[in-house]
């Protein structure tokens, strides 16, 4: 089971910066490499919650998440049920914390394994690098779009 956490320290109020990861219709492509579509709402009346689903490409990775805990500026985990390449996931979470008027630090947390018979402890290792670079670029990117953005 590999476990990667990346935290990273935005200048910009959080519920702007929860708004940016969250909500798929903020910014549906975060780059080049990077997209996240929302395909289920939580309800009739609410976009984003428990029950949420997306679908979200980074890179050569494809996933579908569903939200399993969810409070608004605070903490939103998910759950990944389908993936290419597969792999089992066990949980993940964003945690968001205010740091001042407009700094927020957000820490991204996920816990898998890639289920391989041939050196399986190298493969947890060498993907848990990848993806802990993933999520740190995601999240520089997703940074650089709301500083971009001039309601700051």
């Amino acid at each position: 089971m590999t476990t990667i956490s990346v935290s990273h320290m935005f200048e910009a109020p959080i519920d702007q910066v929860f708004e940016a990861i969250i909500n798929a219709d903020k910014y549906p492509y975060v780059s080049r490499l990077v997209h996240v579509q929302r395909i289920k709402p939580a309800s009739a009346t609410q976009a984003d919650g428990v029950g949420t689903l997306r679908e979200v490409e980074l890179g050569v990775v494809w996933f579908k998440e569903e939200f399993t805990y969810f409070e608004r500026n605070k903490q939103v985990d998910y759950k990944i049920f389908e993936s290419r390449p597969h792999f089992e996931h066990q949980s993940g979470s964003f945690v968001f914390k205010r740091m001042g008027k407009k700094m927020t630090r957000v820490t991204w947390t996920t816990s898998f394994h890639i289920p391989v018979s041939i050196a399986p402890k190298l493969v947890d290792k060498v993907s848990g690098w990848m993806v802990k670079a993933a999520f740190k670029s995601a999240l520089m990117v997703l940074e650089n779009k709301l500083l971009a953005n001039k309601n700051i």
